[in-house]
């Protein structure tokens, strides 16, 4: 198999942070690669620097020649005023790409139950998804970088996109590397996983499921060989107490020994964790929707809704993309005017939202982290103690280091996280959620879930918008 491109010996690193320190890997033509690993690892920018939108500060980073990359970034990077056809085919004519039987079925495919000359802003965000999809697809592309690909999109979108890439990349031509925390998605479509971790780039054969068993396999064995340690260490510890106190000379080499394994204990992990979510008392009126009914010019998204949300429920609400979701959702919180029926909110309603645009950030990209949750309060009360911003972040799974690190050179996990903080802190006690889980994973569900049962506590709402793929399963949270 042809080698495509490649790092050798790259270092990259933040003012705070050292991310890769001589990683040494490559992608060559059949690869099929997924990246995973914690927010803020290095996952992003590990596909950067080899698609080349980023410079390594040590190291290079080869490619054949000739060879071209297509990159799907996580951020939304359409034209808000241009059309669905010019993002796709720009100014081409139409005999030219309708007889490309790749572009035909990619148009088909993510883009094909769309209004081909509908503008791009009024597209909601899983149809501004494809639509960018869609748009990189088309082109002929020898390797292709995917960063969360599977973002605002729903069980039909990710199953196209999983069937697409299976038969684009079966003939040992060209290559791909996605980040995603979508494991249905890893296990259908790549043939290898690169764990980011520790500054390093760990390789597994197999899909994703092998790649948890090999995973499994070495913790285990690293867990055996941690025992041994410990068991050695204090058999040391005791030697070096044990003897007649007038006796202060032991053997060097013996007590260098011990000294290289007590060095060696490794730290105790930062604990993610919430532990109290105030939130401000709520009445018995929550928001009720009327015979509620919403069009944009001639299309009609909803109609005849009512709904009355009470204190403590928690809904989650399931749909296609472009099924109306977001826009149920921004009745709740009033940032959309129903064009028919009446919503009725109580007096102590107080609401916040997660969107699923990273816009609340764009203001402060420039500021540290510690002084954007600094500026809500001074002091937060988290398991009935009082904290610091900074020993709040540090609690919630931020390094030291990060404290100080600029919004943009946040990664895309690490931005989210704080969105969903910063949403929490404000104590609201209506709490809309759209794509909550996307992508930080598995450090959002758990504080959801905190959130809610805080939520439930105090008689809050909850009201979750998801995406569900295959092979997962699906617990909606109805009324009480």
């Amino acid at each position: 198999m042809a080698h495509l491109l490649g790092a050798e010996k790259v270092h990259f690193e933040y003012p705070n942070q050292v991310v890769f320190d001589q990683i040494s890997l490559g992608l060559e033509d059949g690869d099929r690669i997924g990246i995973v690993g914690r927010n803020g690892d290095g996952k992003t920018t590990l596909l950067r620097l080899l698609a080349g939108t980023a410079e390594p500060m040590g190291g290079r980073v080869t490619r054949r020649g000739g060879v071209t990359v297509g990159v799907l970034d996580q951020r939304d990077s359409l034209d808000h005023d241009g059309t669905i056809a010019e993002a796709i085919v720009g100014d081409r004519p139409e005999h030219e790409w309708a007889s490309d039987p790749r572009v035909r079925d990619v148009i088909s495919g993510l883009v094909g139950d769309l209004d081909w000359h509908a503008r791009i802003g009024d597209l909601s965000g899983g149809q501004r998804r494809r639509t960018q999809l869609a748009a990189l697809l088309v082109g002929d592309w020898d390797v292709l970088m995917l960063d969360e690909p599977t973002n605002h999109l729903d069980v039909e979108g990710i199953s196209w996109l999983a069937e697409h890439l299976s038969r684009r990349f079966a003939g040992n031509k060209g290559a791909f590397a996605t980040v995603t925390h979508d494991r249905w998605f890893l296990d259908a479509v790549c043939s290898g996983t690169w764990e980011v971790h520790d500054g390093i780039v760990e390789p597994f054969e197999g899909r994703y499921a092998a790649y948890v068993l090999q995973r499994v396999e070495r913790d285990r064995i690293a867990s055996a060989t941690e025992e041994k340690r410990r068991n050695l260490m204090r058999k040391e510890l005791a030697w070096l107490r044990r003897g007649p106190p007038a006796r202060t000379a032991k053997p060097k080499f013996r007590i260098d020994a011990a000294n290289q394994l007590i060095e060696d204990e490794p730290p105790v992990r930062d604990k993610i964790a919430l532990a109290q979510v105030a939130a401000a008392r709520l009445g018995k009126d929550v928001v009720d929707l009327l015979d509620v009914g919403v069009s944009f010019g001639d299309t009609e998204v909803l109609r005849d809704v009512t709904w009355r949300i009470a204190p403590g429920e928690r809904t989650g609400i399931l749909g296609r993309n472009g099924a109306g979701k977001s826009t149920l959702l921004a009745l709740i919180s009033g940032t959309l005017r129903a064009t028919e029926g009446r919503v009725k909110r109580g007096v102590t309603v107080k609401v916040a939202t997660l969107t699923q645009e990273l816009d609340e950030l764009a203001e402060h990209e420039a500021e540290p982290v510690r002084t954007v949750v600094g500026r809500l309060k001074a002091n937060y009360t988290s398991g009935g103690k009082e904290m610091t911003p900074g020993q709040l972040l540090e609690r919630l799974g931020f390094r030291a280091g990060e404290l100080s690190t600029p919004i943009r050179d946040l990664s895309g996990g690490q931005r989210r996280r704080l969105q969903l903080l910063l949403i929490l802190l404000d104590e609201p006690n209506v709490l809309i959620l759209d794509e909550p889980s996307i992508p930080e994973a598995g450090w959002a569900c758990p504080l959801i879930l905190r959130a809610s049962r805080s939520h439930r506590k105090r008689r809050g709402t909850c009201v979750a918008l998801r995406k569900v793929t295959r092979a997962r399963s699906v617990s909606l949270m109805g009324r009480r």
